[in-house]
C-alpha cells in the first residue's frame, strides 16, 4: 500500500481495503436486493425478514462507499506521484516520446486506480439499490397488512 495509507483504508475487522474486498462486500449487499419472485406468498414474518436483511445492509452501505472513495482516492493518489515521477525521468528522450513513455510508464497504477473507481461507483450504486428495496418492502409490507387485516378483500 501507498504511504499515505492510514486507518481509512482499514476495516473494523482490521484486515486491509483493497478492490477484491470492496468488490466482495458490494456484491454481498447486491445479493440482499433481490428480484421479487411474483410466485412467492409473501407474509408479514417473510416481509419483517427482509426488512431485517435490507437495513443490516444498507447501514453497513455508508461505511463500504465511504471506504472504497477512500481507496479510490489514495489510487488516484499513487496514480498522480507516479505520473510526476515519469514526466521528470522522460525529460532525457526526445520530446516526441515524451506522452508514450508517461503512457507506458503509469499504466500499472492507471489499471488500479480505474479498478478502485469502478468498485466505489458500484457501491455507491448497490447503496441505492438497498435503499430502493427498502421502499419497496415496505410497499409490500403494507399490502401485505392490509390483506392479512381482511382490508385487501374486492
Amino acid at each position: 500500500m501507498s504511504e499515505h495509507e492510514d486507518q481509512s483504508l482499514v476495516w473494523p475487522n482490521g484486515e486491509m481495503v483493497t478492490v477484491e474486498s470492496v468488490e466482495g462486500y458490494t456484491e454481498d449487499a447486491r445479493v440482499v436486493a433481490h428480484p421479487l419472485d411474483d410466485a412467492q406468498i409473501l407474509t408479514p414474518d417473510w416481509v419483517i425478514s427482509q426488512l431485517t436483511d435490507v437495513s443490516r445492509w444498507a447501514a453497513r452501505m455508508p461505511k463500504l462507499t465511504a471506504k472504497a472513495e477512500a481507496l479510490k482516492k489514495d489510487r488516484k493518489r499513487e496514480l498522480d506521484a507516479k505520473r510526476a515521477q515519469a514526466v521528470l525521468d522522460v525529460a532525457k528522450y526526445p520530446v516526441r516520446e515524451h506522452s508514450a513513455r508517461v503512457t507506458l510508464a503509469i499504466a500499472e497504477e492507471r489499471r488500479a486506480y480505474d479498478r478502485a473507481a469502478v468498485a466505489f461507483e458500484e457501491a455507491r450504486r448497490v447503496g441505492n439499490l438497498l435503499s430502493d428495496y427498502t421502499s419497496r418492502l415496505q410497499s409490500i409490507g403494507k399490502q401485505v397488512e392490509l390483506v392479512y387485516r381482511g382490508e385487501g378483500r374486492q
